[in-house]
């Protein structure tokens, strides 16, 4: 059953390297989610706000609960994301929640060397605990914290898929190899090959089994450490005017490169 009905479309907009006003005004293109339910919010957010947040390094981007007026950044370079939830959905008879985190627009091609943008899955976070996977660089096996302790009590109930550029381009964190194809479109039941393609976006999708044994009731704040291979001042400033998507929509004649 899916928690997000109506979307519509996903709001779009550049932060972050390059505010949008200093290139063109008209240059953001936004469009309106439909009505959101309110228990995605409380599913989300509900044990999220108890947490202490206080190491929290507030330059990131913060996980953000599902709302109309959400909108995509653009990463050149390096950033810390914790998404935008663009989609839930409860299965396995309401023990098992599936969460599409959003996290960035795909840059186009570099101007310096003609390769288009490459994105890496650094570090990934629950509740500020570093996440290490099991082999298949997908299921948790455990968490560790800033002192070093670790915790067990994800390993097993959570998976982490990561996507860059679209539903068939599921990337492994680093340090991992699993060359097994997963599709975005086949983990929702309500997604399909057509209109969930997610084309030029960097998300992830989250599976939480339920366990109360273990604590896991519901998504934790999850951060990505990601980096995009396009982070040179003059591949970054061209992408952003040329991008008839997210940036300027300058006709590359008219730029003196």
């Amino acid at each position: 059953m899916s928690f997000l009905s109506g979307i519509l479309d996903i709001g779009r907009t550049v932060v972050g390297a390059i505010s949008g006003s200093t290139i063109a005004s008209s240059i953001v293109k936004i469009a309106a989610l439909s009505y959101i339910s309110k228990k995605v919010n409380a599913n989300a957010n509900k044990d999220n706000n108890t947490q202490n947040d206080s190491n929290i390094d507030k330059g990131v981007r913060l996980q953000i609960p599902p709302a109309a007026e959400n909108k995509i950044p653009v990463l050149y370079g390096q950033g810390y994301f914790s998404g935008i939830i663009t989609e839930a959905e409860m299965s396995n008879l309401n023990k098992t929640m599936f969460y599409c985190l959003t996290l960035s627009e795909k840059t186009g091609t570099l101007l310096s060397n003609g390769t288009s943008s490459t994105y890496t899955f650094k570090n990934i976070y629950w509740n500020d605990q570093r996440i290490i996977f099991k082999n298949d660089g997908i299921t948790v096996d455990y968490t560790v914290d800033r002192t070093g302790t670790v915790d067990r009590s994800l390993d097993g109930q959570v998976s982490i898929y990561c996507y860059a550029g679209n539903s068939s381009s599921r990337v492994n964190p680093v340090g991992y190899n699993n060359t097994t194809t997963i599709n975005a479109y086949d983990l929702f039941t309500n997604w399909t090959t057509s209109t969930h393609q997610m084309n030029d976006l960097i998300f992830s999708v989250v599976r939480v089994d339920y366990n109360r044994e273990k604590n896991v009731t519901g998504l934790g704040t999850v951060l990505y450490q990601v980096e995009n291979s396009m982070k040179m001042p003059g591949d970054v400033l061209y992408d952003y005017m040329v991008s008839t998507r997210y940036g300027a929509g300058i006709a590359a004649g008219e730029i003196l490169t």
